[in-house]
């Protein structure tokens, strides 16, 4: 794992010539036309890269890091995930899974601190789902699910109750819902109290262009309540957005991540889909 800032990693962009990361996450691009090496070297971080053995003396970057920022620039399919906790005061952790042919790459940013790590390599759909899932049991910890009986939520109705002033717990009385549901799902909505890991995914490329991304309509969420782990499922369906949420065990939270990759136009190939370049 490599922690730095983020003109650290603008360091590294213009000595790779990587022009592009995870503009999701608010990371700048790199101009090359304008950023030269000597000015990126002459930065005060250079000086922390090259303690760290990420630059050698000639400005060279490590191979292992410039593989992973080639791997985040040239992505085929993506998780982008946000994390928000009781603790977290200010902005949400905002996290970049991204895989470019068989390796897989994480980038997360919280404030003006950037990590990147390696999360594995995969070649089939099984192996892919399991670096899926061991990335979000890395940045959520194990948690055992909540015991809840799954439900089905009108979510278009749910958030127009919310807003119209009553309150969670009434629109969700309005949904006729047991009392153990409604204990759990108001924990869930409670940000004071429960972690949540909202994630959608990405895939670079249409066949209409290469350029193009598709941002699946739908999303998935994991939420730690003080009860257990909880999955929420949002799909639209028949012109109207509905909530899925049941007890967040592994095998659901892995299900629900395949039904979202395999929304996106590569289907069952997004674990080998490649972009055309």
């Amino acid at each position: 794992m490599l922690t730095t800032s983020i003109d650290g990693l603008w360091v590294l962009q213009v000595l790779t010539g990587i022009e592009v990361v995870a503009p999701e996450l608010g990371l700048r691009p790199h101009l090359p036309s304008i950023e030269k090496p000597e000015v990126a070297l002459a930065h005060p971080v250079a000086a922390e890269l090259r303690q760290a053995a990420v630059l050698d003396r000639a400005g060279d970057v490590d191979p292992v890091i410039t593989e992973w920022l080639t791997v985040l620039a040239r992505r085929d399919v993506a998780l982008l995930m946000n994390a928000q906790t009781p603790l977290c005061t200010t902005e949400p952790q905002r996290v970049l899974l991204a895989r470019f042919s068989r390796w897989w790459v994480t980038v997360e940013r919280y404030g003006g601190v950037v990590r990147l790590s390696a999360a594995g390599t995969a070649t089939t759909e099984h192996s892919a789902a399991q670096v899926v899932a061991g990335e979000i049991e890395r940045l959520l910890g194990h948690l055992p699910p909540a015991d809840l009986t799954p439900v089905t939520l009108d979510a278009d109705e749910l958030i127009a109750g919310v807003r119209g002033g009553v309150g969670l717990r009434r629109a969700l009385d309005r949904q006729r819902l047991d009392e153990d549901q409604v204990r759990v799902l108001v924990l869930a909505g409670d940000s004071e109290r429960s972690a949540q890991l909202s994630i959608a995914a990405i895939q670079s490329g249409t066949e209409k262009s290469s350029a193009r991304v598709h941002i699946d309509h739908g999303a998935v969420t994991v939420i730690d309540t003080p009860q257990g782990r909880v999955i929420v499922e949002h799909i639209s369906r028949d012109g109207k957005t509905w909530m899925i949420v049941a007890p967040g065990s592994s095998p659901a939270v892995a299900a629900a991540m395949q039904k979202m990759l395999r929304r996106l136009p590569a289907q069952a190939e997004w674990h080998s889909y490649r972009k055309a370049v």
